[in-house]
């Protein structure tokens, strides 16, 4: 876990400050929200790819969805949304508990 370390309790308190159990994000948001550098940005990215992907045992959340965002400017580089949801049957402080 040690290339995500931190990125997992990111996620959680953006969700928890939007209280929300599913929400579209992108990585701009988190990075905006905790000013991250663009350094972070690519791990960041790389971790809710993962998410995506297949579960993480160090978050309640998961991606269902990945969509690219059309750009104004080619030369800009692609931009993702994902859509985030708290994994089910998990509640907020359930699984902080059992994470201890």
């Amino acid at each position: 876990m040690g290339r995500y370390s931190g990125i997992p309790e990111l996620l959680e308190q953006f969700m928890d400050e939007h209280e929300a159990d599913v929400r579209w994000i992108t990585v701009h948001d988190l990075r905006d929200r905790f000013n991250l550098t663009r350094y972070h940005c690519n791990t960041v990215s790389g971790f809710l790819r993962r998410l995506g992907n297949r579960p993480f045992r160090g978050s309640s959340f998961i991606v269902i969805k990945i969509e690219y965002v059309s750009t104004e400017s080619r030369s800009y580089p692609k931009i993702c949304r994902y859509l985030v949801r708290r994994k089910p049957g998990i509640l907020k402080d359930q699984f902080n508990e059992t994470m201890e």
